[in-house]
């Protein structure tokens, strides 16, 4: 039997180096080189063409290269009985942990004012308040979600976090449900998104939402693109409903040359690197679940194909 590997990356060398090293006595074969589909059992995969995956008859199991899930369920002829787990790797989290805390500590320390008064040579001291009184509000409290927002709350801020369903998080008071979205947007000063790519969360970083956090807020989306309507963040921008956003998300990326968000003043942008993964850590991951799924065990981390995540 065999494994296939799609890996899009710059780097697909070294993970092959990598998932060779962890799985010595497996036969891997890289996309598009299936060779007999029948063979191919397992899948470690990063946005495989739509309908490769319906046409491998003994798949048993499929993992995702990253944390994200939503190429799978993008894919129309995606199998429904098969087992599709996401990648959760500690220094993933670790990594999108320090992301996220320094661009909070970016907004809260004003040093993106700061940065725009040395463009046009201003002196000036500006009102700044301590971590306890500011509220960072963290949409998703999954695995990346919760890791985030414990580091935040751990630097003293106060530290909200909404999810579908309720959920208890140490240190950081949490809200779920429609109603408990509306009371944590008013008293968030700096909204992080990590919340999955769903049906339901298409689109929620809109105009509704920037209009229920307090006037000056600001904006870090880590998720997905598709999460955001581009043109209400440039309104929201523009009447000062928001001071500025944080962006390592597009819908299409690389982000377009000709995009407005490379030269707006207000928008940081970074080319999705908030939470690489990592293939030495990986690796040895995903080794874990190709054997657990031969050997008929249930693989960690599975993917609830009907809610999205």
């Amino acid at each position: 039997m065999a494994i296939l590997i799609h890996c899009p990356w710059p780097n697909a060398t070294v993970w092959l180096d990598r998932l060779r090293a962890a799985l010595p006595d497996a036969e891997i074969r890289v996309w598009p080189e299936l060779g007999a589909p029948g063979d191919i059992d397992f899948a470690m995969v990063w946005k495989l063409p739509p309908g490769v995956l319906s046409t491998l008859p003994n798949l048993k199991g499929v993992c995702s290269l990253g944390a994200g899930v939503d190429h799978f369920l993008a894919d129309p002829d995606l199998p429904p009985a098969l087992p599709v787990a996401r990648l959760v790797d500690p220094l993933m989290a670790d990594r999108m942990a320090e992301y996220v805390s320094g661009h909070v500590l970016r907004y809260h320390l004003r040093s993106d004012d700061y940065a725009a008064q040395q463009r046009h040579g201003v002196w000036e001291r500006l009102p700044q308040k301590d971590a306890p009184a500011r509220t960072v509000g963290i949409l998703g409290l999954g695995h990346l979600g919760t890791v985030c927002a414990r580091q935040v709350s751990g630097l003293g801020f106060r530290t909200c976090g909404w999810s579908r369903s309720a959920k208890q998080v140490a240190g950081v008071e949490t809200f779920h449900g429609t109603d408990g979205l509306a009371s944590m947007l008013r008293r968030t000063e700096i909204l992080v998104c990590l919340l999955p790519l769903t049906a339901a969360t298409h689109g929620i970083l809109n105009a509704g939402t920037f209009g229920q956090l307090p006037q000056g807020a600001a904006l870090i989306n880590v998720a997905r693109g598709d999460h955001l309507v581009d043109a209400d963040l440039l309104a929201a921008l523009a009447s000062g409903q928001l001071r500025g956003a944080t962006l390592d998300v597009f819908r299409d990326e690389p982000l377009p040359a000709a995009h407005g968000f490379w030269r707006h003043e207000k928008i940081l942008v970074t080319p999705h690197v908030s939470s690489l993964s990592e293939p030495a850590t990986a690796a040895v991951i995903l080794a874990e679940q190709y054997h657990r799924c031969r050997r008929g065990a249930p693989m960690r981390d599975l993917v609830d194909l009907s809610a999205g995540y």
